[in-house]
């Protein structure tokens, strides 16, 4: 039964010919007749097998470009297959292998391949979610050049896929410098030259003396040079709500999504802003980047494949923050606040922090209040943004309040 399913319907006919005349053969004595019979029998035989071998040999190779794409984003795959054996190949029928994410699997019509011969296909994929996908292997039916069989094989390996979670551009924050970040413990770093943020030191052996500063020298009565310094750099931290119960799952245009992806564009917003920032989700401490090349290289890599977890993840990502002590702002990307949660929210103003909250899900039961004024009485910035055009027009009303 193996056998007859890589045949054709023109192989199975050839076969039932075969075995025909060699019973007729058989049966009339001829002798003529039992040769093209078994000339009918070996023929698909021999071009199932041929197309067997062909198919093993055949290489693969695949180039995504770009191999991390933003979800709702497209990008170009590459296919290039090759003949390396001695055989040519009758016409080829392939198909890529994708996960469900990244959409229907593409299918293919090739031209026979002759030895040493190549040929390239290239196909789109806009991936709706975001995720770590593998792409492949390559599935290919190889037919002989009869058309007698076909023989499915697996050509080539997977390759990554990295979907990024999408990232709106969010307008930069204008009024005062505090919505940016705050400080490393308030202290501030020397530097060679420059003209703003000066102070003075003691001079040392070796200092040039074009850099005394003779006013301070003279109040001081010990020779004194100017020591240029640079701003603190400023630090912010954005925690990602992912509690299962707080948000909304099940596809792109869920609460938990949405809650994805304003994280990764305030993160963004922040890191070309000059500002240190990480984001903190659970017990999940993402790492520090600053800039815009080092918030896509790091931040959008983590974020993922983020995935919702248990009901303590809210309380250990604010333990997270509180811990650290290096944080000037505090954006939070809440999804369903309950009053137990009002409690934890509430400590984080308390040490000194600005506090954004946006509120991403569906605030208050049929007996709670919303939480935004119990927020706003303890110190946050609360932007609904469930409630507003975009996350923009929200993060923009932020620079406004500033």
């Amino acid at each position: 039964m193996s056998l007859l399913r890589g045949l054709t319907l023109r192989g199975r006919g050839v076969l039932a010919a075969g075995a025909s005349a060699s019973v007729c053969g058989l049966l009339l004595g001829q002798r003529d007749l039992l040769r093209i019979a078994v000339l009918l029998l070996a023929l698909p035989l021999l071009s199932l097998a041929l197309a067997a071998r062909g198919g093993q040999r055949l290489t693969a190779g695949r180039t995504t470009t770009p191999a991390r794409v933003p979800a709702g984003s497209s990008t170009r795959v590459r296919l290039d297959l090759s003949n390396p054996s001695r055989v040519p190949t009758g016409v080829l029928l392939a198909q890529d292998v994708l996960p469900h994410a990244l959409g229907p699997a593409p299918r293919f019509v090739l031209d026979r391949l002759g030895p040493g011969r190549a040929s390239a296909v290239a196909y789109t994929v806009r991936p709706a979610a975001r995720g770590r996908h593998r792409v492949g292997p390559l599935g290919v039916r190889v037919t002989d050049p009869l058309g007698l069989c076909e023989v499915p094989v697996r050509v080539g390996g997977t390759d990554p896929l990295l979907v990024l979670p999408q990232v709106e551009a969010l307008p930069p924050l204008t009024g005062s410098s505090g919505w940016s970040g705050g400080g490393e413990d308030g202290e501030r770093s020397a530097v060679a030259a420059g003209e703003h943020g000066t102070g003075t030191r003691e001079y040392r052996s070796g200092d040039d003396v074009r850099r005394v500063h003779w006013r301070s020298t003279a109040r001081r009565g010990e020779l004194m040079v100017r020591q240029d310094e640079q701003p603190r750099q400023e630090r912010a931290t954005v925690v990602l709500d992912r509690r299962a119960r707080a948000h909304t799952a099940g596809g792109p245009r869920s609460s938990f999504e949405r809650a994805v992806s304003a994280a990764a564009s305030v993160a963004t917003a922040l890191a070309a802003a000059g500002t240190g920032v990480r984001v903190v989700s659970g017990e999940r401490a993402g790492r520090w980047v600053e800039g815009p090349s080092a918030a896509a290289a790091g931040l959008l890599d983590d974020l993922a494949d983020v995935q919702l977890g248990d009901d303590g993840e809210l309380a250990a990502a604010l333990r997270a923050v509180a811990s650290s002590g290096q944080d000037g702002l505090v954006v939070a990307v809440l999804g369903r606040v309950s009053p137990a949660d009002l409690a934890l929210l509430a400590r984080v103003p308390e040490r000194g922090m600005r506090a954004v909250a946006l509120l991403l899900g569906e605030q208050g039961g049929p007996r709670e209040q919303p939480p935004g004024p119990a927020l706003r009485r303890a110190g946050w910035t609360v932007l609904d943004v469930a409630r507003e055009d975009s996350l923009a027009a929200a993060w923009a009303r932020l620079g406004g309040a500033a």
